[in-house]
């Protein structure tokens, strides 16, 4: 089975980077696990959108987009709860 490419957008990456140690970890494992399928972490479907899913890392958020033909995921955003649906 192939894995997945994961990119990040600018924010994305400037936010995971400057998570704490601790999330930053728990983050970056997640992200490995998302590599061989990207639904083997508990997700959710964001409503109204076609292939956009969030992953919930205690208080934080990622929201990501799956493209299944490109064998890529996209990093769209990261931030707290009520920060990242704005």
């Amino acid at each position: 089975m192939a894995s997945y490419e994961i990119l990040f957008t600018k924010k994305a990456a400037r936010f995971i980077r400057s998570l704490p140690k601790g999330y930053r970890e728990k983050t970056k494992e997640i992200l490995e696990s998302l590599k061989h399928s990207p639904f083997s972490y508990p997700y959710r479907k964001i409503r109204g959108e076609t292939n956009t899913y969030r992953i919930r890392i205690g208080k934080y958020r990622i929201l990501y987009e799956v493209h299944e033909n490109e064998k890529k995921i996209v990093v769209l955003t990261a931030d707290k709860r009520g920060s990242i649906y704005d």
